[in-house]
């Protein structure tokens, strides 16, 4: 590009050919293949400045030099600028409204999920609460910002839905161990039916803990009674003789059982040692089938010496005090 003075001289020609030369080469601007908004300053700036006044000096200018040739290409240049400028402000205008839609799509799966499909959503356009005020406040001011903020917060909450605020629920019982949902009913059913069954193996161990005699008699008992029921005129006859037994039967609980003419016979006594035997602290008597050798070490006889010393130490102590009496 040759740029040339009204006068044609070759004093202008030289000055302009002199600060072409001297005039930084555009920068490369940064960061425009992803579509940022950044743009290089300081050189750049300058050189589209310079490249700005050319072309108004060219459009008419009167002091300014003009452009001789190259103009063609300035515009072009230009012209793919502001092209390429307009296609990344369309490509950010699509991708805001691609994430926009993106994000809506969201919100609504969310509210499918939710159960709240049919509620107003609350668009980004709705007024912004106050925000909270910062710095050196007064109690009532702090007092009003706190009551804003928490009425803020259960409004929030009574809009939403019971499923997902959990407003109404019932109190959820889990396995410590496993963390499973235990139903409150179905254990509640399941620890009587285990108490049932305790009771019922109590019941069955402690008849089976009686002897073959008690339940003998209990049978015979139940039997006796389904007679009566059943054939009450036939056993009339023998409610004498039933008292006559029951009266001769003996209890072990009957405190009047000793007096008693038919008494039970004696417990089997064991045979015990009848000779003498060394006495020992407890009282304990030698087996019936013991030789009367002494095996032990002489510690019980040790022992009985020194307690007869002691009370004869005692009795002549007590004798020797009230001596002069």
């Amino acid at each position: 590009m040759i740029v040339t003075d009204d006068d044609d001289s070759v004093r202008g020609a030289a000055r302009l050919e002199s600060a072409a030369a001297k005039a930084p080469a555009p920068a490369k601007p940064r960061f425009r293949e992803t579509g940022s908004s950044w743009h290089t300053v300081g050189q750049a700036a300058a050189s589209a400045d310079s490249v700005s006044e050319l072309l108004d000096a060219e459009a008419g200018g009167e002091d300014g030099p003009a452009i001789a040739e190259g103009a063609d290409l300035v515009r072009e240049y230009q012209a793919q600028q502001r092209e390429k400028e307009e296609g990344e402000a369309r490509q950010r205008s699509e991708q805001r409204r691609a994430r926009k839609q993106q994000q809506q799509q969201q919100e609504a799966q969310l509210a499918e999920q939710s159960g709240t499909a049919g509620a107003p959503v609350r668009t980004s356009r709705s007024p912004s609460p106050a925000p909270m005020r910062h710095g050196l406040l007064t109690a009532a001011a702090a007092k009003e910002d706190a009551d804003r903020a928490h009425e803020r917060d259960m409004r929030r909450l009574r809009e939403l839905g019971e499923d997902v605020s959990g407003r109404n629920a019932g109190t959820v019982y889990r396995d410590a161990a496993t963390g499973k949902q235990i139903d409150v009913e179905e254990a509640r059913r399941e620890a009587q039916d285990r108490t049932r069954q305790r009771e019922a193996l109590r019941a069955q161990h402690a008849e089976w803990n009686k002897g073959l005699v008690q339940q003998r008699d209990k049978l015979e008992d139940q039997r006796r009674v389904e007679r009566l029921r059943l054939h009450p005129d036939a056993e009339a006859d023998r409610r004498g003789a039933l008292d006559a037994e029951q009266r001769a039967r003996q209890h072990w609980n009957d405190p009047a059982l000793r007096f008693l003419e038919n008494k039970r016979p004696e417990k089997h006594t064991y045979p015990v040692y009848q000779g003498y035997a060394p006495p020992n602290r407890f009282g304990i008597r030698p087996g019936y089938r013991w030789d009367g050798v002494d095996r032990s070490n002489g510690f019980e006889r040790d022992l009985f010496k020194q307690q007869a010393a002691a009370s004869a130490q005692r009795s002549a102590a007590y004798a020797n005090a009230v001596a002069d009496w």
